[in-house]
């Protein structure tokens, strides 16, 4: 699946005349995009820990290995 760059997409809403979007679906756009910003920033921070601990638990392996 292909990313969506939302900070794009963001500024694009943001740039357009207040005329050209239903009023009510502006914000929901909004608030979509902002959640999905901030997901994606979760998820990172998510894959990162898991990074890390794969490494740790690599290194644990690795050091009782040496016992046995």
């Amino acid at each position: 699946m292909k990313m969506l760059d939302i900070k794009a997409m963001i500024a694009m809403i943001e740039d357009e005349p207040e005329d050209k979007y239903i009023p009510v679906l502006k914000p929901v756009l909004m608030q979509i995009l902002t959640e999905l910003k901030h997901l994606h920033r979760k998820n990172s921070q998510l894959g990162g820990k898991v990074a890390r601990y794969r490494r740790e638990k690599k290194e644990l392996e690795d050091a009782l290995a040496m016992y046995q």
